[in-house]
């Protein structure tokens, strides 16, 4: 008889293992669900998620700290895996705290936390994409395009006068863009002075407005390129001089009145606006990638970077992996490289 029962509670235990297993959930926390960038992402996230046969919840935190913070505290009382794109880098150090009693894995999205956060915790990861590597890709772009193109100089005054839209101050992406791209202009002889270089917050609205407020100071002339940390502010330029008859595609009469955009994303209004010659080039990283490697980092067992390398296919170097680029413009036709 005893033997018997041992033998019904290691069957129910077997059972109770397989249903934790089967119904494991995976959060998801975004800082902001209207960004464009991170719409795309989510689609792809709940494809893949739903193709693994996992639940998936998420989380808007509408670009509030406070509120992400809550979302993220009323779920770490379990051991599901955690996706956090963060408000505020900051707030890592908090979510670390609370969550390493339960011993979650948090994979942190697009915005990395600081190093001392991985040597808090050994079950976090970060899944994202190389800054720097956006503003070399962005700077090839303008390499191309000047070398396809000729002298953009509209004002004849021998050097590359550019706005440069950036996203929000002290973040990693827009430092790493902005700062590499300055790089590659001057390694690679460019001369260039910066007419504006104002922080739009990645948001369409406020790069149209700054454009705006820029060429009402230095008149449209004066203006030879618009380099921008994300495509929505891309976007937004390129819809300000639109309203200047500028940019305004393929059907336009005078091919003259335009002035190259570049973006970073690859967001479908960006997409669009490039293939209508309204809007100049883009770099993205493949959004299947980024959702692929952070579902599968979260719900695996491992610990260590190499296996995840070989289960994950992108290399994890100190719980990071960065996704590649790819190149799209209007102008020229690029095949996919690697960083």
């Amino acid at each position: 008889m005893r033997r018997v029962f041992q033998l019904l509670l290691s069957i129910l235990l077997v059972f109770q293992i397989q249903c934790v297993i089967a119904s494991d959930d995976l959060y998801s926390f975004y800082y902001n669900g209207e960004s464009e960038f991170i719409s795309r992402f989510n689609a792809s996230l709940k494809s893949y998620a739903k193709a693994k046969d996992i639940d998936l919840e998420m989380f808007d935190a509408k670009n509030s700290s406070s509120v992400q913070l809550s979302q993220i505290y009323s779920q770490v009382s379990s051991k599901d895996p955690l996706i956090i794109n963060l408000v505020n880098t900051e707030d890592a150090s908090d979510i670390i705290y609370h969550a390493k009693s339960y011993r979650n894995r948090i994979v942190f999205f697009n915005r990395m936390p600081s190093d001392e956060i991985f040597k808090k915790y050994d079950r976090v990861w970060y899944v994202g994409t190389n800054s720097a590597t956006a503003g070399k890709y962005q700077a090839d772009l303008i390499m191309d395009y000047l070398e396809l193109t000729g002298n953009v100089d509209r004002n004849r005054n021998g050097i590359l006068d550019i706005i440069i839209l950036q996203g929000e101050k002290n973040h990693n992406d827009t430092d790493g863009r902005t700062s590499e791209i300055l790089k590659q202009l001057s390694d690679k002889k460019v001369k260039y002075r910066i007419l504006s270089q104002t922080y739009a917050d990645w948001d369409s609205q406020t790069a149209f407005n700054d454009v705006k407020a820029l060429v009402s100071k230095v008149g449209l002339k004066n203006i030879d390129m618009i380099i921008a940390n994300n495509d929505a502010m891309a976007v937004g330029a390129v819809n300000y001089l639109n309203t200047e008859g500028y940019n305004l595609g393929k059907d336009s009469k005078n091919k003259t009145k335009y002035i190259p955009v570049f973006g970073v994303d690859g967001i479908p209004d960006a997409i669009e606006y490039i293939r209508q010659n309204k809007m100049t080039g883009t770099v993205f990283a493949d959004f299947t990638a980024l959702a692929k490697a952070s579902v599968d980092i979260a719900l695996d067992d491992s610990l260590d970077d190499e296996v995840l390398t070989r289960k994950i296919w992108y290399k994890i170097t100190d719980r990071k992996v960065l996704i590649p680029f790819v190149k799209f413009s209007s102008f020229k036709s690029y095949i996919r490289k690697s960083r």
